[in-house]
């Protein structure tokens, strides 16, 4: 499902299942062994995309709701949960290169990486809502302003990649799929020069911690981090 390409530091990782590359539920318990793997191949960031072709990702494979009981249903969305959790609490910083769809657990994978990267006519949407289901609501709160997330959330309709620019949930847009991919590489690529050492260890878990915390005890976990970087670099 997972097809994982190496640039130097930085790992490419496409969802791979045409057409719209959906993901199963057992693919998704994949994920967060493939990512612990990249923590310790020296990767400084990591690209989520699609194959060459129409989507990002078209989320769960719906065929698969149609036998499940609820007890599996929700086994299956805690595999999608862990997924997702095992890409936004990595060390490894996360860069999703998005076009055509990405929808439901798609677009909740990509609010669970650090940064996103779009073409302007990508389609991002949590169309749970049209089929009587429900879910992605919180993870997408976590980039996106309540009203914008209920909105999506209450009516499944698609953002355009460009108003997803427009109202910060994507940070870069490109013109066709491969510059979207081009851009989160070079990114990649740039990150990987500037965080070394202690530094990129350490970093993306201490920006998580300090968005979960107060002001002020944020900004001692991120004064304790430079110090320990500073002292060792002076050391």
């Amino acid at each position: 499902m997972f097809e994982i390409e190496r640039d130097g530091e930085v790992a490419i990782i496409r969802f791979a299942n045409p057409p719209v590359n959906a993901v199963s539920f057992a693919a998704w318990r994949e994920l967060p062994g493939l990512v612990g793997g990249l923590e310790h191949a020296e990767v400084a960031a990591m690209v989520f995309t699609g194959l060459p072709g129409r989507h990002f990702c078209g989320g769960n494979d719906f065929r698969e709701f149609s036998t499940l009981t609820p007890e599996e249903t929700l086994s299956g969305t805690g595999a999608v949960r862990d997924a997702i959790r095992a890409v936004r609490e990595s060390s490894i910083p996360a860069i999703a290169a998005i076009h055509g769809a990405a929808m439901g657990s798609g677009l909740m994978l990509a609010c669970g990486c650090d940064i996103r990267i779009a073409t302007a006519d990508a389609r991002l949407a949590l169309p749970e809502v049209k089929v009587g289901a429900f879910g992605g609501y919180r993870i997408v709160r976590e980039v996106l302003a309540q009203g914008e997330a209920r909105l999506l959330t209450y009516t499944g309709r698609p953002l355009t990649g460009a108003r997803a620019h427009h109202i910060g949930l994507v940070q870069e847009l490109a013109d066709t799929p491969e510059a979207a991919l081009s851009l989160a590489v070079e990114l990649g690529r740039e990150m990987a020069a500037l965080l070394k050492g202690r530094l990129r260890a350490g970093i993306k878990d201490c920006l998580n911690r300090e968005d979960a915390a107060d002001l002020w005890t944020a900004y001692d976990f991120e004064r304790d981090l430079a110090a320990e970087v500073m002292g060792r670099a002076s050391g």
